[in-house]
Formats: C-alpha cells, structure tokens, sequence
C-alpha cells in the first residue's frame, strides 16, 4: 500500500502564494485608486484597516502550517521494507528524511495529537534494543489517509514482551 499527500500540499503551497498575491494586490488597489471597496464603504474601515485584517489572515494561515508541521509524506509498505520519506512546509531548506525499516524489524508505533500537532514515533528493533526514529508529522494526511496508515503500522506491530 501507498499512501502519498502529494496533491494536498501542492494545494496548500499554491494557496501560500494565491493569498499574498490577492493580499498584495488588494493593498495597491486600496492606496493607488480611489475605488473604495465594500468593507470600506459599509463597515467604516479605513484603508489601514483592510490592510492590516488581510495581512493579519495571510499571516495567520502562514504560520499555522508552520506551528502544525504541516508536511509532505510519503508512506510505503511494498516490497521488504516500510518506507517513510517527509519534509515539513517550511519556507527555507526543509530537511527530507526518510526511514526504511525491514518489516520484520518494526517493533511498534506511537501516536501523539496535541492541539495543533499530529506525530507518529515509530520504533524498530535491532536483537535485544529497541531503537526510536524523530516523530513525523500527520498534518497534510486526510482522515482516510490517516485510517489507511494506523491500520498498515498496527499489521507490522510486534508484541512488546516478544
């Protein structure tokens, strides 16, 4: 099975950048024409206003990805091995990783959700010691997604007393 986010963060990369052009746009519309737009006209806001509410969402969508880890992922658990590979939306010099795990050395997973933030640890065994990789972020993966993963990492999970 495979399971990839690809679409997902085009979409959300393309949104980054649709959002600052709209942003920018709206802000020489508002200070090099005299068209007054309607938040203007009905609400009362001046011009400073307008700009600060929309920088104001722009950023705050900005830096919600970046708080959230929102990253790509890629997951496969075809052939001999479980491979990860992710990187997180980050502006500068995201780090890629990837981990590939022999199926027969998975040991076990761990799901973490906090109010942001989704993050699975995956574990794998090497004889007697029991190895952790950095937590990947979930953020990015559809509800099915997500399902389609627990459910793949829990047929490769060992008994912890084996």
């Amino acid at each position: 099975m495979k399971i990839d986010n690809e679409s997902t963060v085009v979409k959300i990369q393309a949104l980054k950048y649709i959002y600052a052009i709209a942003v920018l746009t709206t802000m020489v519309v508002l200070y090099t024409t005299n068209i007054e737009p309607i938040l203007i006209k009905y609400l009362g806001l001046s011009n400073l206003w307008v700009t600060l509410i929309l920088v104001f969402a722009y950023l705050f969508y900005y830096f919600y990805h970046l708080v959230a880890k929102t990253s790509y992922l890629f997951f496969s658990d075809e052939g001999p091995k479980i491979i990860i590979r992710f990187y997180q939306l980050k502006p500068m010099n995201p780090k890629k990783s990837a981990y590939e795990i022999p199926k027969n050395q998975f040991f076990k997973f761990s799901y973490r959700k906090s109010f942001i933030r989704e993050e699975v640890t995956v574990y794998q065994k090497f004889g007697n010691s029991i190895s952790m990789y950095p937590p990947f972020s979930l953020k990015g993966l559809k509800d099915e997604q997500k399902a389609m993963l627990f459910l793949a990492l829990k047929n490769y999970q060992q008994e912890e007393n084996s």
